[in-house]
């Protein structure tokens, strides 16, 4: 009876699936790729007797273990697991099944880490308000006092827009338009270029350094410059900005934790091609690296024996 459900399943499921992927923005070449991967995952299915709905973790662990042994490079079955892993999010939200199963598997890409914690939108607000509240006195001098001003800003777009430091160094002040609040950043070597919305909570920094705190620095350094954050190497500076935020959440680890942490945070309220879009990514697979990588410590240690490992 099971044979026949999975068949069943497979005849009825997939134009649904197609519209499903379809709204969540995936491209017709995607979708194609994709369907290649679950056929393979559901004939599978149906030579070992399983309902693809009802798959235990440790068969989908045996599905691995037969792409591997029928000669399947590793690269190809992420690619696989991750065509899968979306279509289990359809059944989950058709009510097909109860549970993702495939979340739970995670492969390692070789060469590749695995992101930092993953920090949510409340954490990220508390890091950029309590930095935002420092005590005037920690400030020192004047001039340091101007400098922080300039880093609530500059942490502003990393916590809320994503921005690394190559694109904070990019930005100039024609990319700011407060009247609709919103930012431009243009394309780099690695990115596209993007609009998009400033948080409410970042409009008045921005104000207030365009229109006093910027004029004054560049006095003090008698420079002239169209870039909102003149400065010979951002990397350093962006590096100076974490570390002054670590002093009061020593849970930070670097930028690329508070970049992760938005970019992930994203994909739980848009569809992937929206972030792509905002994360200003050229390929979908630079978006889809980080889907599922907010781990729990059940999925990491069933990741220390995975047969892939």
């Amino acid at each position: 009876m099971k044979v026949l459900r999975a068949r069943r399943s497979i005849h009825t499921w997939p134009m649904k699936f197609k519209e499903y992927r379809q709204k969540n923005g995936y491209s017709e070449k995607s979708i194609r790729v994709q369907d290649s991967h679950v056929n393979c995952f559901k004939n599978w299915c149906i030579r070992e007797n399983i309902n693809p709905g009802d798959i235990t973790y440790n068969q989908a662990l045996k599905f691995i273990d037969s792409e591997r042994e029928r000669g399947i490079s590793r690269q190809s079955i992420i690619r696989e697991i991750n065509s899968i892993r979306i279509y289990f999010d359809y059944l989950l939200e058709s009510g097909i099944t109860a549970q993702n199963i495939i979340k739970r598997i995670r492969l390692r890409q070789s060469g590749k880490k695995v992101l930092p914690e993953i920090l949510s939108p409340s954490q990220l607000d508390k890091i950029y308000q309590d930095f935002c509240n420092l005590p005037e006195w920690t400030h020192g001098t004047a001039t340091t006092s101007l400098l922080h001003h300039r880093n609530i800003v500059i942490l502003g777009f990393m916590i809320y827009q994503g921005l690394d430091s190559g694109e904070i160094a990019r930005l100039e002040t024609g990319h700011i338009n407060l009247n609709e609040g919103k930012i431009y950043i243009p394309s780099g070597r690695n990115s596209n270029s993007r609009t998009l919305k400033l948080q409410a909570n970042q409009i008045l920094p921005i104000i207030t350094y365009l229109e006093e705190t910027r004029p004054t620095l560049l006095e003090k350094r008698e420079l002239q410059s169209t870039y909102l954050f003149p400065s010979k190497k951002s990397s350093d500076l962006v590096c100076k900005i974490v570390e002054a935020v670590k002093k009061i959440h020593p849970e930070i680890r670097d930028s690329r934790q508070l970049r992760a942490s938005v970019l992930m945070n994203w994909l739980k309220t848009n569809n992937i091609r929206q972030v792509q879009y905002m994360a200003g990514h050229k390929s979908i697979r630079s978006t889809e690296s980080y889907r599922g990588q907010d781990l729990t410590d059940l999925a990491r240690q069933l990741e220390l024996f995975h047969p892939l490992r």
